[in-house]
C-alpha cells in the first residue's frame, strides 16, 4: 500500500509541475496543436516518470523531502519483507541521514514502524474510495449520455453519425456520433456541425478518455483537473479554428458563440460547442497567430524532466536493502553474517593486503602519503586536518577524490608508486550510520577514481590499479570522549542476535545484554561443536559505534575460544 500512495505522491508533483509550466509558458500561444501535444505527452511522462528507477552514489539536498516521504509511505513494507529474514537491518540508512541532517531526532523505537502502518492503510482505504467514487460518476455520465444517443433515430452525416434531440440540450460529440438539438438543427446547423466534426476529426474523444483516467487515479489534485479543464479549452480552440479556416465567417460564428453562451454541460465525456470560456474562445480567434519558434519552449521540458528523476533518484542503499534481503536465503558456516559496515571494513582491509603485497604491516621503503580521517561524536568530520559537517557526504567525496587524483599524479610525475595510508578513528558514540555512510563515500570515490584511471589507460586490469593507486586504509581504536559511550556489561542493548547452529533449531535473541549474548554464544557454541554456528546481527538504525564495537568483539572473543 505505502509503495502505490508514494507513487501517487510522485506523479501529483509532476502533475503539479506540468500545470504550472503549461500555465506560464504555453497557455496564451495560439499553436494549439503544440498545446494539445504537450498536454497529452505530459500527463503521460508524468505517470511514468515515477517508475523508472536510477541510483545515484550520494544524496542531495534536493533528494530531501522526496527521500522523507518514500521513507514514511515505503520503509514499513521493506520492513515486514524482511521481518523473518536473517540478513541485517539496514532500515534505509538514506533516510535516517537525512533526517538527521534535517536536525531531527531518529528514534530506534521500532513501535513507530507498528503504530503508522495503520494509517498508511487508511490513507490507502480513503484514496481508492475516493477513485471508486469519481469512477461511478464517470460510468454515470457515459451510460447517461448513452441512453440519450440510442433514444433517437441517428442518419449519416459523413463518415459520422447524426442524432437529432428534440430536448433542449448542449450540442455535444463523442466518438463517431454527433449530438444536437431540435433548435440548432433548424437554426444554425451548418457552423455547430462544422464544429462538432472538428471535435471528431481531431479524436477529442480518446484526448477526454485519458485525461478522465488521469483524473480517476488523482481525484484529489486539483492539478490534475485544471490540466483537464485547460486541454478542453485547447480542444475548443482547435475546433473553432478549424471552423475559420473553413470559410465560416468569424464575426458571425462569434455572434453564434454569444447567443449560445448559456448552457449547461451534462457529460464530462462529451466535446460540447460551449463548454470552454466565451471570452477565451473569442480572444484566441481575434490574437495574432504565435511564431512557430515558440516550439523551442518544449526544451524547457528537458531540464525539468531530468531535475524530477533526479530528484526521484534512490541513493545506492537501494542495492544495500536487495543484498540483505538477499543474504537473509544464505547462511555462511563457521562465520558472523557480515553488515554492511563489517562489508566495508572488509574492502578496504583487502585493499591494504593488496597494497601491501600481502603483508598487513608498513613499509618503510615504499614512498607513502599519510592522512587521516577523524569522526566525533557529533558525527561531524576531518579529513587531512580539514573539519567538514556532518553527514555531508557530498564534500567529503569531492575532498578524498581530489585527495586521491593528487597522490595519483604525485605517482605519475615521480614515475614510483605513492601509497596512500588512510588512517581512520572514529568516536565511540558517533553513528554507526553515520560511519557506514562515509565509509560508503570513501570508497565509492576510490572506485571512481580508479574508473578515470583506467579510462585514460584504455582499460587496466584489477591488478594493474592496485598498483597504480594503492591505498592501506587503517582502523584505530575509536576513541572515547564520554563515559556514557562505555557500554556496561549488563545493559539491553538494541540489537538482535540470529543463531543458527548446524543441524540444530535456530534462535533470535532480541535486545540482549553484553553478557547475556556471551552466555547464549557458549551455550550454542558448545551445541553446535563451534564448527557449525553461524550469527546474523540486526542493528537498530542510529546504533553509536561503541555499542557496534562491544557486540563484534564479544562475538569474535567467544566464538574463536578454543
Amino acid at each position: 500500500m505505502g509503495t502505490i500512495l508514494f507513487y501517487i505522491f510522485e506523479s501529483t508533483l509532476c502533475l503539479t509541475i506540468l500545470y504550472f509550466l503549461f500555465r506560464l509558458f504555453f497557455r496564451k500561444d495560439t499553436l494549439f496543436r503544440t498545446n494539445r501535444f504537450l498536454l497529452l505527452a505530459g500527463t503521460m511522462a508524468c505517470m511514468l516518470l515515477p517508475l523508472l528507477q536510477i541510483d545515484v552514489p550520494q544524496y542531495t539536498t534536493l533528494q530531501l523531502p522526496i527521500t522523507t516521504v518514500r521513507h514514511l509511505l515505503t520503509e514499513k513494507e521493506i520492513d515486514v519483507q524482511r521481518e523473518g529474514g536473517t540478513g541485517e537491518k539496514h532500515l534505509s540508512e538514506e533516510a535516517s541521514l537525512l533526517m538527521a541532517e534535517k536536525g531531527e531526532g531518529i528514534e530506534g523505537d521500532r513501535t513507530n514502524v507498528i503504530h503508522t502502518i495503520p494509517v498508511i492503510w487508511l490513507l490507502g482505504g480513503c484514496y481508492f474510495i475516493g477513485a471508486l467514487i469519481v469512477l461511478a460518476f464517470l460510468l454515470l455520465s457515459t451510460i447517461r449520455m448513452r441512453r440519450l444517443i440510442r433514444s433517437y433515430p441517428a442518419c449519416n452525416y459523413g463518415k459520422y453519425k447524426l442524432v437529432i434531440c428534440p430536448e433542449k440540450i448542449v450540442s455535444f460529440s463523442w466518438g463517431h456520433t454527433v449530438v444536437l438539438s431540435q433548435e440548432d438543427y433548424e437554426r444554425n446547423p451548418g457552423e455547430i456541425l462544422l464544429h462538432e466534426q472538428m471535435h471528431l476529426q481531431h479524436r477529442h474523444t480518446l484526448d477526454l478518455l485519458w485525461m478522465e483516467c488521469i483524473v480517476i487515479f488523482h481525484w484529489f489534485n486539483p492539478a490534475a483537473w485544471l490540466l483537464m479543464r485547460e486541454l478542453r479549452e485547447v480542444h475548443e480552440y482547435e475546433a473553432d479554428n478549424g471552423v475559420i479556416n473553413n470559410g465560416i465567417d468569424a464575426t458571425e460564428y462569434q455572434l453564434l458563440l454569444v447567443k449560445k453562451s448559456v448552457g449547461a454541460r451534462l457529460y464530462s465525456m462529451a466535446c460540447g460547442f460551449n463548454h470552454s470560456k466565451l471570452k477565451n474562445r473569442i480572444t484566441m480567434m481575434l490574437k495574432r497567430r504565435t511564431n512557430n519558434w515558440a516550439r523551442l519552449k518544449l526544451l524547457l521540458f528537458v531540464p525539468v524532466a531530468a531535475g524530477t528523476l533526479y530528484a526521484f533518484a534512490r541513493p545506492e542503499v537501494k542495492k544495500t536493502v536487495g543484498q540483505a534481503i538477499n543474504a537473509s536465503a544464505s547462511v555462511k558456516q563457521n562465520s558472523v553474517q557480515e553488515s554492511e559496515l563489517q562489508q566495508l571494513e572488509a574492502f578496504f582491509t583487502r585493499k591494504a593486503n593488496d597494497a601491501m603485497g600481502g603483508k598487513m604491516e608498513y613499509r618503510p621503503e615504499k614512498p607513502m602519503r599519510t592522512c587521516s580521517f577523524f569522526v566525533n561524536m557529533n558525527n561531524k568530520m576531518m579529513l587531512d586536518q580539514e573539519l567538514i559537517k556532518e553527514y555531508d557526504v557530498e564534500t567529503l567525496s569531492s575532498r578524498f577524490t581530489n585527495l586521491l587524483m593528487k597522490s595519483y599524479k604525485e605517482a605519475v610525475k615521480k614515475d614510483e608508486n605513492l601509497l596512500l595510508v588512510l588512517s581512520v578513528i572514529y568516536d565511540r558514540g558517533s553513528s554507526s550510520t553515520a560511519i557506514t555512510s562515509y565509509l560508503r563515500t570513501i570508497k565509492e570515490a576510490y572506485l571512481q577514481v580508479r574508473g578515470e584511471i583506467s579510462g585514460e589507460l584504455g582499460g587496466v586490469s584489477e591488478a594493474r590499479l592496485d598498483s597504480l593507486l594503492p591505498i592501506f586504509v587503517s582502523f584505530g581504536e575509536p576513541k572515547i570522549y564520554s563515559s556514557k559511550y562505555k557500554t556496561a556489561s549488563d545493559i539491553f542493548l538494541p540489537i538482535e542476535v540470529s543463531l543458527y547452529p548446524k543441524g540444530g533449531t535456530s534462535s533470535v535473541i532480541k535486545n540482549p545484554s553484553l553478557q547475556e549474548l556471551e552466555l547464549k554464544l557458549k551455550d550454542y557454541r558448545t551445541d553446535a561443536n563451534r564448527d557449525g554456528l553461524s550469527v546474523g546481527l540486526k542493528f537498530d538504525k542510529d546504533v553509536t559505534m561503541g555499542i557496534v564495537e562491544d557486540v563484534k568483539e564479544v562475538i569474535r572473543t567467544t566464538l574463536s575460544h578454543k
